[in-house]
């Protein structure tokens, strides 16, 4: 059996990535860009990612600009907007609830994109892949039960989040599988550029939705004393770096799901919440409860066990199918 090295490398970097995001966010949330201004911070998030987005495109032999139509870039505008959904929907479930209970919610994204995939864009899922579903979310709801804190907007804004990330992962697809799009856009890393730039001209309204916009100066001040005695340090850096690491992240992301389909793709999105919340009960040093690892090892399993269903369970049904691929 050969090893997809590209994409061995493309997973390594989206879980490392993902956990220093993870990592930096929480510490800018906790110097005092929380729950109260959840939408600035993703906002700036988004800002950071743009401007070394379009810093690669000026940066000489870095990354050649995509050569767009007007009409072309306005094509792009749903993968925006299912990004920027995403991401709004992701932050706000983690100051509605406890980030344990966002997890689980955004551990069913497997579910939702076959879901999407099947209702919208004509795809099937076998039933022994669908069947391998069960342990990965049960193993990340067992890893979480413990410090379950339930609240209906956090259930809400991450099952919308879900529905909107398997929608955003169509709509790349879509856009890649376009030949004349596809040489325009330049490849995927431009691809999550572009998408990154219309989520964050789309996500502007959220200030105004949410009442942000009109507490700017008690962030301005909150930002301004950042490293003064008797402030809780390093809240620009950390949300400079969250901004950073969660635009690489997603595109080495949008170049892994160049390599699988939507449904894989969103599998190995929740193993590495598995991942996730190990990596981050050790930085933070919260508890490890044998309940919790259990958890999390099954929804690994799970996940292998996804990968291999149909060649285990499929017989010569799967075989001829990748014959003809």
């Amino acid at each position: 059996m050969g090893v997809d090295i590209g994409l061995a490398a493309y997973l390594t970097a989206w879980y490392a990535g993902n956990y220093y995001y993870n990592i930096y966010n929480k510490s800018a949330a906790k110097a005092g860009g929380g729950a109260e201004f959840a939408f600035t911070m993703a906002l700036l998030q988004l800002v950071f990612g743009s401007i070394y987005a379009l810093f690669l495109w000026i940066a000489p032999e870095a990354r050649p600009m995509p050569k767009l139509s007007f009409n072309q870039i306005l094509k792009l505008a749903p993968m925006g907007f299912y990004a920027a959904a995403a991401h709004c929907g992701a932050v706000y479930s983690l100051s509605a609830g406890a980030v344990s209970f966002a997890q689980v919610i955004k551990a069913a994204e497997p579910a939702f994109a076959a879901a999407v995939g099947f209702l919208f864009y004509g795809q099937k899922v076998s039933i022994a892949k669908l069947c391998c579903l069960v342990p990965i979310i049960g193993g990340i709801v067992l890893a979480s039960v413990t410090e379950l804190d339930f609240t209906y907007k956090a259930l809400i804004a991450a099952s919308s989040a879900n529905v909107a990330a398997a929608f955003r992962g169509q709509e790349t697809k879509r856009v890649m599988a376009d030949p004349s799009l596809k040489t325009a856009v330049g490849g995927p890393g431009n691809a999550y550029a572009l998408t990154t730039l219309w989520a964050t001209l789309i996500l502007i309204p959220t200030l105004f939705i949410s009442g942000e916009a009109s507490q700017k100066d008690v962030f301005k001040a909150m930002w301004d004393a950042d490293g003064k005695k008797g402030t809780v340090g390093n809240f620009r850096w950390n949300l400079f770096m969250s901004g950073i690491t969660f635009y690489l992240y997603n595109e080495v992301s949008t170049l892994a799901l160049g390599k699988i389909s939507g449904v894989t793709h969103s599998v190995a999105n929740t193993a590495k919440r598995a991942i996730i919340i190990v990596g981050c009960a050790i930085a933070f040093g919260e508890s490890m409860a044998p309940v919790k690892m259990a958890g999390c090892t099954i929804a690994i399993l799970g996940t292998f066990l996804y990968a291999v269903a149909d060649d285990l369970f499929g017989g010569k049904k799967a075989t001829a199918a990748k014959k003809k691929k």
